[in-house]
């Protein structure tokens, strides 16, 4: 078996409730790190003072600088010395035996340049049980999508993957780990799927924060050209049902055409997923509430994003061009 040196690197801003028992489950892992590196973008509620202890003691390195996530990133990745990086998030629960079955990822022959971790979620709600059945395909373990897009919550890989990717795309706030995803498979990383490295995380607890994440991820994913054609029918359907129910003033039978339009919507694009999710209906009724919550706050991100391009083509346009030769994900095949 090969020896693979590989640090964790993981970022964090004003996580001062989270961040001891995060550290505490990276210095806890079967498999020692050769380093620990995190990166603090300088936080406020006393997040670095409790992450200059760990220093103190020898146990991590810290970072601390303005930045955002895929700066920071970038930032732990080039301070490593080692040859390999496993990749997380504070705020996390990072199981013990997570990096042990990415180590074992990497010593396979042939050697993989990506291990795309997994996850799952710890759930406190009805609510949040809902989010997470709304916003994430059953079977996702056996799909494209854990193998090829994993995300950076755990993720690893080889330090000559990421400097032939070119880093983190940094004049991102969101979508950045997509994009990254998609440049290691632009330049010919080999990608394996771990299932069993697994991290927690808990899903948004209410709707606000919801409606925040969900709107960064669109927005994020609009700057950037992916799934372009998905939001647009989002939008086609939504703008068609509100035209009509505004069109009582023209006729009276009009909004009846628009909660038909509506049925069609709930009928084809929510009822599937939510019929699956459950045969409890008050848990059906709560995913498709979150679902079309999220589909109607994804059109807001998704016209932001697109703003966004317009309005400043030289950070999400050109330097995406710059990054990987097209502005447009979707253009690009595999």
């Amino acid at each position: 078996m090969n020896e693979v040196s590989i640090t964790i690197v993981a970022t964090v801003r004003n996580e001062a409730g989270t961040i001891a028992a995060f550290v505490d489950s990276l210095l806890a892992q079967t498999h020692k790190p050769d380093q620990i590196i995190i990166v603090d973008g300088e936080s406020t509620d006393g997040t670095l003072q409790i992450l200059r202890e760990y220093q103190s003691r020898g146990q991590i390195r810290v970072i601390s600088k303005p930045c955002n996530i895929a700066r920071g990133r970038n930032l732990g990745i080039a301070a490593a010395t080692t040859s390999h990086l496993a990749i997380t998030d504070a705020g996390c629960k990072v199981s013990a035996d997570w990096l042990e079955h990415i180590v074992h990822c990497f010593q396979a022959s042939p050697a993989p340049d990506v291990v795309a971790g997994n996850f799952r979620f710890e759930v406190h709600s009805a609510f949040e049980n809902a989010v997470v059945l709304a916003t994430f395909q059953p079977g996702r373990d056996e799909s494209e999508t854990a193998q090829y897009y994993p995300s950076s919550r755990s993720v690893a890989f080889s330090k000559a993957a990421w400097e032939r990717a070119g880093g983190y795309p940094e004049w991102l706030y969101a979508a950045e780990d997509t994009l990254f995803n998609i440049r290691l498979r632009q330049v010919g990383c080999r990608f394996i799927f771990c299932k069993e490295a697994i991290v927690l995380w808990r899903p948004r607890e209410t709707w606000r924060a919801l409606a925040k994440q969900r709107i960064n991820f669109s927005r994020g994913n609009a700057r950037v050209g992916i799934g372009t054609s998905g939001y647009l029918k989002n939008l086609y359907i939504h703008a068609a049902v509100l035209l009509l129910m505004a069109g009582v003033v023209a006729h009276s039978l009009l909004p009846l055409a628009g909660l038909a339009v509506f049925a069609w919507h709930v009928r084809n694009h929510l009822w599937p997923q939510a019929s699956a999710a459950s045969r409890d209906w008050s848990t059906r009724l709560r995913v498709l509430a979150v679902m079309e919550f999220v589909r109607v706050v994804n059109l807001y991100g998704f016209l932001q994003g697109r703003w966004d391009r317009v309005r400043d083509r030289e950070t999400y346009v050109d330097s995406q061009i710059r990054y990987m030769g097209s502005a447009n994900v979707d253009q690009l095949e595999f």
